[in-house]
């Protein structure tokens, strides 16, 4: 049988090569070279082996001629012989260790060398002292034991902008049946939760049965795990399940409402609906004094009749949106339209794939009126080449301002990456911790704070370090961050990449009672990943905010103001 090699698993293994290449001592070029092409096969929102069969494997981002040829060979044959050949050269046990959160490549390789078989002999092999004996150290190994504690309680939950991405096309190919009239998707992906678990989509039709014969037809499907005259569960090939159900038109509101908000919403709402003489369900809303049916098209019926606004779905979690729905006080929130520019990006300056040019030319015909090139700030970069090289842009092109700023690393020390002197050159810096989470909440703190009151930072990105599904997120005293960002007007980052959507949106919504302003970013490596920033859209949706507080909602005639840049 045909094996199918699955994004998750094909990403793997990707990355196992990079890791291998590490330990070996091979090219750092090519080791971020696999761990580009890891991330993009990650984050497909396409099966990579359908793109294969299709012949579009090239249009991936990060995925050179190289390793392209590696891949076609992976499902031509099953094997790369390059893979194996790398793969001999170090010890097969090493790749399970580098499941666990803190655990890199040469860490593995030593474990794997005292003997480690796996995560759960990792876990036992310290808590006996086995490897305090075997020349590591007390601390290494608590952290070691933490990562442990952090793998385990992970799930088999979905990135949103993956799942968003499948449900988008399961939608698309139901709305091209004749008998479908409207189609959804439900639950947490329709509140826009960072990370769901299966998919759940809605559908309404005067012929159900039709509706779920065409579902369970889908492309990429790989069986079916079960059929009803409305419902229906399909597993597809990249092993993710999704759900549908159809409802008629009359009660498809009440069906929306009931699968939409959270089990605490949907509590209160319930409760409302009694004391207003309702009952309802995803069946319908029946009137308790008649009981009879009453026709709800739409969730807005739903809600009016409850007398009251509709939540916008990302807010149903019982959190106060209920309240200020009853009082026509729900907050005007921020949309991706809204967004007049990207001030996170990486060019081929640092690690990302694309010129200044491809990136600004890009994102101008996204609609952007302005980009900044934020590229990390390697010592050995060649900043003031750089900048003229902007600039050079700038005045050559009229459709799109391109911003000269750096990313910089907030050392473990509190200090910057590079010197004030390098910084106070750049139009806008961002500063981020990209080493040592594991500091403790007074150290993390510290740091982040002493990165805020330097004068020439402007914004602090990704604040939480968090990498969903892999690396949780830093432990801080965030009313502290809070508290300081606003005193001395620094803006916090919501990044939309995938992985991060950081700030989280619980984070977002208490920033935002200190008068914290913020800023939407893609943190984007390549072009194609500037299509990203409607899913920081919806972290900031989910903590309340309106365009007013997201300082990339300005053009750019009012926006220049706020950082005193140069037409």
């Amino acid at each position: 049988m045909e094996k199918k090699f699955t994004n998750k698993e094909v990403s793997q293994l990707l990355s196992n090569i990079s890791a291998a290449y590490q330990v070996l001592g091979m090219n750092p070029f090519q080791i971020r070279a696999y761990d580009l092409a890891a991330d993009s096969v990650a984050n497909a929102s396409s099966e990579v082996k359908d793109l294969w069969e299709d012949g579009k494997l090239g249009e991936i981002a990060g995925i050179g001629r190289a390793i392209e040829s590696y891949l076609d060979e992976l499902f031509k044959t099953g094997k790369v012989k390059h893979f194996e050949e790398i793969s001999q050269k170090v010890p097969e046990e090493m790749f399970a260790l580098l499941k666990v959160p803190g655990v890199g490549p040469k860490t593995a390789f030593k474990l794997a060398g005292e003997g480690v078989t796996d995560i759960s002999d990792l876990e036992n092999k310290i808590k006996s002292g086995y490897l305090l004996k075997k020349d590591f150290g007390q601390k290494t190994l608590a952290n070691i034991l933490r990562g442990v504690e952090e793998y385990k309680r992970k799930s088999d939950r979905i990135l949103l902008p993956v799942a968003g991405e499948i449900a988008k096309q399961i939608i698309e190919y139901l709305k091209k049946h004749k008998d479908v009239l409207e189609a959804d998707p439900l639950g947490s992906l329709r509140r826009k939760v960072a990370t769901v678990g299966d998919i759940d989509i809605s559908a309404t039709s005067e012929k159900p049965k039709s509706v779920v014969g065409h579902f369970i037809k889908f492309p990429s499907l790989n069986h079916v795990i079960e059929v009803g005259n409305s419902t229906a569960t399909i597993s597809l090939s990249n092993g993710i399940r999704v759900d549908l159900m159809v409802q008629p038109p009359q009660h498809y509101g009440s069906l929306l409402q009931h699968f939409t908000g959270s089990k605490s919403h949907n509590i209160h709402i319930r409760s409302l609906a009694r004391e207003k003489g309702y009952s309802i369900s995803e069946y319908g809303v029946k009137s308790l004094k008649s009981n009879k049916l009453i026709s709800c098209k739409n969730e807005n019926e739903v809600y009016s009749l409850l007398g009251m606004q509709t939540p916008p779905p990302e807010l149903r979690e019982d959190t106060g949106e209920i309240e200020s729905a009853l009082k026509d006080k729900l907050p005007n929130l921020t949309q991706l339209s809204d967004i007049k520019g990207d001030l996170h990006t990486h060019s081929l300056w640092s690690d990302g794939h694309n010129t200044i040019a491809e990136m600004a030319n890009a994102a101008a015909e996204l609609g952007r009126e302005y980009i900044a090139l934020t590229d990390h700030s390697y010592p050995n970069l060649r900043f003031d080449e750089r900048i003229k090289q902007i600039e050079q842009y700038n005045y050559s092109v009229r459709n799109i301002r391109v911003i000269y700023g750096l990313e910089v690393n907030i050392n473990a020390d509190e200090t910057m990456q590079v010197d004030d002197s390098i910084l106070e050159k750049h139009e806008i810096i961002f500063a981020s911790i990209h080493t040592s989470f594991r500091q403790n909440r007074e150290e993390i703190t510290k740091r982040i704070i002493t990165a805020i009151r330097n004068p020439h930072v402007d914004v602090i990105s990704h604040p939480t370090g968090r990498l969903l599904l892999e690396r949780e997120e830093i432990d801080a005293d965030w009313e502290e961050i809070f508290k300081e960002a606003a005193k001395h007007n620094k803006i916090l980052e919501i990044n939309s990449f995938p992985t991060r959507l950081d700030l989280p949106d619980i984070l977002v919504r208490e920033a935002k009672r200190f008068r914290v302003k913020f800023v939407i970013d893609t943190d984007s490596h390549d072009v194609e990943h500037l299509k990203l920033m409607e899913y920081g859209v919806d972290v900031a949706r989910r903590g309340w905010l309106e365009g007013k507080e997201v300082i990339n909602t300005l053009p750019w005639s009012k926006f220049k103001k706020v950082f005193n840049l140069k037409n």
